[in-house]
This record gives C-alpha cells, structure tokens and sequence, in this order.
C-alpha cells in the first residue's frame, strides 16, 4: 500500500466528516500523524482543490469539488441506480418516509431517500453514516452478521447516555429479525420514531442493502405499521437476488 496516499486519503476523510472547519492541530491529533507531514498532506491537497483553507482562522476543511465528486459516485452507484424505482413505489404506497442504506464497516451508509411533505424533524442525508445499532437498516446487517458483537459494541460506546439499548437487547431483537425478515426500531437517531426494514439481498444471500420506511411511532402503529410490514416483505421480494440483475 502506498502510505502517502492513504494517509492524504484519512486527512480527508476527517475534514468531509468534520462538523466545522479543524486547525492543524486538532487534525494532527485526530489522525496521529506528526503536524509536518499533515501540513504537506493538506498542501497538496488544497493544490488538487479537495480542501480549502479559512484565510481568517487558518481552519481547514473538504471543498466542494470533494462533495462534487461524492455526488457524482453515488450517482451512478448500481445499487441506488437498481433500486431507487422501489423507493418511489414503496413511497407512493405508505407516504412516509423511505430510505436506502448500504453496509460499510460497523456502520449503515444512507444511499437515497424519498420524504413526504410532512417529514420526520431529522431524515438522514444522502452520503450521512449512522451505528448499525441505531437504525432498522442496521439491525437488518447485523442479523446477517456471524459475530455481531464487536459492531453493536461499537455502535453503543459511540452512542450511549439517553439510548435504551443494551448488547443483550439488541442481540434478542436480532434473532426476531432473522425470523420475520423485517426489523423493527423504535426511536434510534430520533427518539418517538419507529422505523421498519427489510433486506436487500446479493448473490450469496447475505444484505448488500436494505430499504427502511420510518414515522412518528403515533403513525407507525396498528393497521398502518401491519401494511407497511407487509409492503416492504413484498417490496424486498420482488427486488429479488440483486446478482440476478
């Protein structure tokens, strides 16, 4: 591996993740690297035009010729591309919420959504990462998992005080997962929501992706969370093996 390049490629990967511009020094720390070779890391990378630097405070962050290119890969990303009709139909069908996630490492990747007018207070964006502990989507990958131990430990030391999830809860809903095909969340990245998923499968059966429809728990209840389990089932079964396409 050339380690030049890896280490330009986690200096911005730090800056797109960043919440605010970073000084020198708090990138030096967050990727542990000396402060001269981040410098230079940074030099070139504000000469190729992926990040700039605040002339007032002498922050750096992640241009938009960064997000420019982010836009242009998930444009034509095969799994977005194949099943982002499904989305507008599942949509049409609920009126909620609807999203499309991927796995990545211990986290989900949100690929798509199609939100109604009336939309949750926090829809997460396209490209936003979240624990798989805290999402329905996620708790769909880590029922698939052999181990999923390690993520859902993660997951909870990220994110723990005001969430009500335990590893041995957690473990417990996957089992009901495995048996429905669906899971089902309440609250996760917004308290009083409920969210519902169901898998997308590849070649070897295992969720390359998962399409999620989530409301306000007073919505997502009764007659209508029946209906919404039943389309996503039907949804996910005529998506089919996504290696048949």
């Amino acid at each position: 591996m050339d380690t030049t390049v890896a280490k330009g490629f986690a200096v911005l990967e730090v800056l797109a993740r960043a919440k605010r511009p970073m000084r020198l020094s708090a990138l030096t720390e967050a990727l542990g690297l000396q402060k001269s070779n981040v410098h230079r890391l940074l030099s070139t990378l504000i000469e190729l035009g992926y990040v700039e630097k605040d002339a007032e405070t002498s922050r750096y962050f992640a241009s938009l010729k960064a997000w420019e290119l982010g836009v242009a890969i998930i444009s034509t990303n095969s799994l977005r591309r194949t099943v982002s009709p499904y989305l507008q139909k599942l949509h049409q069908q609920t009126q909620d919420t609807v999203l499309l996630a991927a796995p990545v490492g211990h986290e989900v990747l949100f690929l798509d959504r199609v939100a109604p007018a009336r939309a949750l207070r926090y829809t997460p964006m396209n490209g936003t990462r979240a624990p798989m502990t805290l999402t329905a989507a996620g708790r769909v990958f880590l029922s698939a998992m052999s181990d999923p131990a390690p993520a859902i430990a993660k997951g909870l030391a990220e994110h723990p005080a005001d969430r009500d999830f335990s590893p041995e809860s957690v473990l417990a809903e996957l089992a009901e997962v495995r048996a429905s095909g669906l899971a089902v969340l309440d609250g996760g990245l917004l308290p009083g929501s409920r969210s519902v998923s169901a898998p997308i499968e590849g070649p070897d059966g295992a969720p390359v992706g998962a399409i999620s429809v989530s409301a306000m728990e007073g919505r997502m209840s009764g007659a209508h969370l029946r209906e919404v389990s039943e389309a996503l089932l039907a949804i996910s079964n005529e998506i089919g093996v996504l290696g048949d396409r």
